[in-house]
């Protein structure tokens, strides 16, 4: 009888625990708030963790084309000195190319990439702008042409895509 006595006399503690009318802590209290400091760290663990999956990692992104010169699908009137592209990401020193060749031969595979590639250099990228990679081109004839690219980012991870543009024929 005096323990439905405690049990109906009990109420919440400081630390969400139930002390008995008489200001004491039975073992039951013990367990209960033990059981509520779990199931908090566990809560915030999970979100934690969810938080680490959901949010977007820079570190696992790759290099994104920001810009270019020319521009993708450009007209020009005179043939390009150089091919420029800039990126949202700085590039590594090494391992960067670009490649140049004619539209038609886009998908051709008779002649190796290197045999058609009509830049006249490799690839460096700006000592003033590490997300600003330079191209010297050979001359260029008029017509439509395709320049592929391969870029190293700092962190590591490998971009590429491709830009196309036109010479146009003198007037």
């Amino acid at each position: 009888m005096a323990s439905s006595l405690v049990r109906r006399t009990a109420r919440p503690d400081r630390e969400g625990g139930l002390a008995s009318a008489s200001g004491g802590r039975g073992r039951g209290s013990r367990c209960a708030t033990l059981a509520s400091r779990i199931r908090r760290r566990s809560v915030a663990l999970g979100l934690a963790a969810l938080a680490g999956i959901v949010a977007p990692s820079g570190a696992a992104a790759h290099a994104r084309l920001v810009r270019s010169q020319p521009p993708e699908a450009a007209r020009l009137a005179t043939a390009p000195v150089t091919i420029d592209l800039w990126f949202n990401e700085l590039l590594d020193d090494a391992f960067n190319t670009v490649m140049i060749y004619p539209a038609a031969d886009a998908g051709a595979e008779s002649a190796s990439p290197a045999e058609r590639n009509l830049a006249a250099g490799p690839p460096e990228v700006d000592a003033n702008d590490r997300t600003h990679l330079s191209c010297p081109l050979g001359t260029l004839a008029p017509g439509a042409y395709v320049a592929d690219w391969q870029v190293l980012s700092r962190d590591g991870h490998t971009a590429r895509g491709r830009l196309r543009f036109r010479v146009e024929h003198p007037d």
